[in-house]
């Protein structure tokens, strides 16, 4: 059985995601694009609107009406604002933008909700997998997050933020630009600490991580130590991985988890529960 998915964004995650799935013809059908722009435009016909690599860009209810799955490759704000209305279409979701998930009123119009399902992605780290079993042992988690300071810069940085990010550059010496919350390193950093917040809905409490992201002006890999404590036992996870060249904000095994889950919920094993 094919199963039928609509991408909602296009850019570096989105792309890498397409790719992939091409490879496996015959487990996935890849219909087309919904872009936030888009999303409202109802009456945008396929066979007129294409990506530049030819897949048919859609409307939100064209993209609903065929879809089994909408894997959300854009941002936190495109999973806020489109979200629930893939989920209380029928329609499943998987969401790679775990940071929106932060906000308690999303997280439950997006998880609870239904009667289409959530679905998250591993996204750029492992091990959440344990950390789920671990649950209510957990005393707490640390991430201890390494990028190279162009990884950390956007738009929306405050001015305090994004000078002592750019003095890193200047000096050449690491710093730690950020140290907190999931929910404040969420707002600081929205396209950057998705995995701080996959940490805390693993563990079921956003309140037992503690995040510290470091600028590393000579960092070629963007790297996430996680630190686990608990009665039932410590872990430790060390991942480092290699920023997307056309995204350095995210890691190339974003797309690969995504791509990895969409083809499990295929039926493409081996299947670990």
């Amino acid at each position: 059985m094919s199963l039928n998915v609509v991408l909602l964004g296009y850019g570096a995650i989105g792309k890498s995601l397409h790719q992939m799935l091409e490879a496996h013809p015959g487990r996935i059908n890849v219909l087309g694009v919904v872009g936030r722009n888009s999303a409202s435009d109802d009456h945008v016909l396929a066979q007129t609107r294409q990506t530049s690599t030819g897949l048919s860009v859609l409307g939100l209810n064209q993209a609903l009406e065929g879809a089994d799955i909408i894997a959300e490759c854009a941002s936190p704000a495109a999973v806020t604002e489109l979200g629930p209305r893939i989920i209380t279409s029928g329609t499943d979701l998987l969401v790679a933008s775990l940071g929106a998930l932060v906000d308690e009123q999303v997280r439950s119009n997006i998880m609870d909700a239904g009667p289409g399902r959530a679905y998250l992605s591993t996204g750029a780290i492992g091990g959440l997998d344990l950390i789920r079993a671990a649950g209510d042992t957990i005393k707490a988690i640390t991430l201890r997050t390494s990028k190279h300071p162009y990884g950390l810069l956007h738009p929306g940085l405050d001015e305090a933020t994004r000078d002592s990010i750019t003095e890193v550059v200047e000096l050449g010496d690491s710093r730690i630009v950020f140290e907190g919350t999931v929910a404040d390193a969420v707002t600081l950093f929205p396209s950057n600490i998705n995995v701080a917040a996959a940490l805390g809905l693993a563990a079921g409490n956003f309140d037992l991580v503690r995040v510290r992201i470091v600028a590393d002006p000579s960092a070629e890999l963007t790297r996430h130590t996680i630190a686990v404590r608990g009665s039932g036992g410590s872990y430790d996870f060390d991942i480092q991985n290699i920023p997307d060249p056309h995204n350095p904000a995210t890691s190339v095994l974003t797309a690969r988890s995504m791509a990895s889950g969409l083809l499990r919920l295929a039926g493409v094993g081996p299947h670990f529960i």
